[in-house]
């Protein structure tokens, strides 16, 4: 790519996926990376560290101002004070805007004042899966297949014109982070192939997102420790005749390992109240399900024979 002056990009991410996009938009030539804009430091784990996102550990790691603002607590998708985020940026004057599983909706002025608009890398083939949890989402619904669709940044989320998309199957054995990851490596390569025809306003967009053809369009919203629940009589269902074993396995590769799946089960010996389960492990064998590991909430993890023996056997 040939210009007099370099491309200037603010980029937009929070998570280790992210990184993948900007790592490879560092490798781009004719473009530099002023800024990017991350979700501010937040409490992990038990011991709640208050803990940078892995972007803004990495950008700081290669010297790149970073940017954090808050989100407004009723509507985290949007931010608390969306004109102190235009005020903010509008002196980096960027060129580009890039994001990549930010997580917050980049204001309309901020887009529209950057000379080649924004794009945005999303792992999902657009337009079907649109939202905060596309990967896992594929995964628990039985999809074939699912890919990564790198679009233009619009007024509302996903709903920019489609630049590149890529396709790959969803093998038996995926789990949503590793395929996130991959996708998103997938997505890093497509997002620096395009760059330069952006940029010299050569690239045409192949349709609108909002073209969803004859079928369904499909909203992925986000996942909450709730959604791990599943019954107890449909798990033992599965382990015994098969029925909905597919579906309980499915959705185990889809939350695994957050939130994952868990049931509440009673105590074979004791008239207690049913207690947490946490399904670590599990397999299909010939269509029946099979549980390998499972923790009870406070104690350590076990394998199924030594929880069954404990927990599931009546008294002699």
């Amino acid at each position: 790519m040939k210009t007099n002056h370099p491309t200037t990009i603010i980029f937009f991410g929070s998570t280790t996926d992210s990184v993948l996009v900007l790592e490879k938009l560092m490798t781009v030539n004719g473009c530099t990376v002023a800024a990017v804009v991350t979700q501010p430091p937040k409490p992990i784990g038990r011991n709640h560290t208050v803990t940078a996102t892995p972007v803004e550990l990495w950008a700081k790691k290669h010297t790149i101002p970073v940017l954090t603002f808050e989100s407004n607590p009723e509507k985290p998708w949007l931010y608390r004070n969306e004109q102190q985020v235009i005020d903010t940026l509008q002196p980096v004057q960027a060129d580009l805007l890039v994001s990549a599983s930010y997580g917050i909706k980049i204001p309309w002025n901020t887009i529209r004042d950057a000379k080649f608009g924004g794009i945005n890398v999303h792992p999902s083939i657009l337009p079907y899966w649109r939202g905060a949890d596309p990967v896992p989402w594929a995964i628990m619904e039985g999809d074939h297949q699912t890919g990564v669709s790198v679009v233009t940044l619009s007024e509302t989320f996903d709903q920019g014109l489609i630049l590149a998309q890529e396709k790959i199957p969803i093998t038996p054995k995926d789990t949503s982070d590793p395929l996130r990851t991959k996708l998103f490596a997938i997505g890093a390569d497509l997002l620096a192939g395009i760059l330069p025809v952006v940029i010299q306003g050569k690239l045409k967009a192949t349709r609108p997102v909002s073209h969803i053809g004859s079928e369904k369009p499909k909203y992925a919203r986000k996942f909450t420790r709730e959604d791990g629940f599943e019954p107890w009589e449909a798990i033992a269902a599965a382990m015994s005749s098969g029925a909905d074993a597919e579906r309980i396995e499915r959705k185990y590769r889809a939350l695994h390992p957050w939130p994952g799946v868990w049931t509440r089960i009673i105590h074979a010996q004791h008239n207690t109240e049913p207690l947490r389960l946490k399904i670590l492990e599990l397999h299909l064998d010939h269509n029946i399900l099979a549980i390998d590991q499972v923790q009870l909430e406070g104690k350590k993890s076990v394998s199924w024979k030594q929880f069954a023996e404990a927990y599931l056997s009546p008294l002699p």
